[in-house]
C-alpha cells in the first residue's frame, strides 16, 4: 500500500503532468469553463488513463526488449487509445444517452489529448514501475494532478482578470508566466539537475 501511495504522490505533484511535463494544450484552452465541466474534462482523463492502464502494460510487457519496441510503443499505446475511445462512445451513446450529453463532447479530448498519451508512454519508459499496480497507480496520480492543475489555473485566472495588470501580460503570456513559475517550484522540489 505504501508503494502505492508513493508512486501516486509522485505522478499527482512532482511528475504533475501540466505542470511538469508541459503536456495538454487543450486544458489550457478548456480553462475557460466553469469548474465542473473541468472537473469533468479531468475525470474523464483520468478515467481513460485507468482503464487503459492494464491495456498499455500489458502492451509493454509483450513488447518490451524486441527490436521493434522503440517503433512500435507509441502507435499501440494510440491504438489502445483508439479503442477505448470507440468503445466509450458506442456503449454510452446507446446505453448511457443522458450522459453522453454532458460529457459526450470532451470524450475525444481526453481519449487523444498529450496527458493521456504521454502519461501512457511515461510509464512504458519507466523502468521503476515494474509491476501493474505501479502502473494504475501512476496513472490514477496522473489524471488527478492534471484536473488540479486545471483547477488551480482555472482559480488563477479568475484572480488575474479581476487584477490590474499591465495590457500586454494579460490572459495567455501571464497563465504562461505562471505556469513556468508553477514548474520551476516542482524541479526545485524533484531536485531535477539541469544538463550543464
Amino acid at each position: 500500500m505504501m508503494e502505492f501511495l508513493t508512486v501516486f504522490a509522485a505522478a499527482f505533484a512532482a511528475e504533475n503532468l501540466l505542470f511538469a511535463r508541459a503536456f495538454d494544450a487543450y486544458g489550457l484552452r478548456n480553462l475557460k469553463e466553469d469548474p465542473k465541466k473541468i472537473l469533468q474534462f479531468g475525470a474523464l482523463t483520468t478515467l481513460i488513463l485507468v482503464i487503459a492502464c492494464p491495456f498499455a502494460y500489458g502492451v509493454n510487457r509483450l513488447l518490451y526488449g524486441t527490436a521493434i519496441y522503440n517503433y512500435v510503443n507509441g502507435l499501440a499505446h494510440l491504438l489502445i487509445l483508439a479503442a477505448l475511445y470507440a468503445g466509450a462512445y458506442l456503449l454510452m451513446k446507446q446505453y448511457l444517452p443522458k450522459i453522453f450529453e454532458q460529457i459526450g463532447k470532451y470524450l475525444p479530448f481526453a481519449a487523444f489529448n498529450c496527458a493521456t498519451l504521454g502519461s501512457l508512454l511515461l510509464t512504458a519508459k519507466d523502468v521503476e514501475i515494474d509491476n501493474l499496480s505501479k502502473a494504475f497507480a501512476y496513472h490514477c496520480g496522473a489524471g488527478a494532478g492534471f484536473t488540479l492543475a486545471l483547477l488551480l489555473l482555472w482559480s488563477l485566472r479568475q484572480r488575474m482578470n479581476g487584477a490590474n495588470v499591465p495590457k500586454s501580460f494579460r490572459g495567455f503570456p501571464l497563465e504562461m508566466i505562471t505556469v513556468g513559475l508553477i514548474a520551476l517550484a516542482l524541479v526545485g522540489l524533484t531536485g531535477t539537475q539541469l544538463p550543464a
